[in-house]
């Protein structure tokens, strides 16, 4: 959904839909980024099992988002992952938070 196809979405501008993805996507990126600093922190401070799941769990959504973020700027850097993809990374990271949670 990146402009394609109907452009009557958003005042009839394809431009409005990019910019509204470059926005979400910078302040999704920078809102992992926090969560994961906070959480490294806490691992460093806290050197438990608990803590590096929930860790590890939240590195790999900051990983994710930092590999996908350079194909807003060129789309020759665009990673081609369908849908299912994504989603199986993001169940990976629940995963490892769930399990730091769930530890004793």
């Amino acid at each position: 959904m990146r402009g394609e196809g109907d452009s009557s979405f958003l005042g009839g501008s394809c431009v409005h839909i990019a910019l509204l993805d470059v926005v979400v996507r910078v302040g999704l990126v920078l809102a992992t980024t926090f969560l994961f600093g906070i959480v490294a922190l806490a691992y460093r401070r806290m050197k438990s099992r608990k803590m590096l799941f929930i860790l590890v769990g939240f590195g790999v959504f900051f990983l994710h988002a930092i590999i996908a973020l350079p194909e807003l700027v060129n789309d020759a850097y665009a990673i081609v992952l369908e849908e299912n993809w994504h989603l199986l990374i993001h169940l990976i990271g629940l995963i490892f938070i769930l399990l730091g949670i769930l530890q004793d």
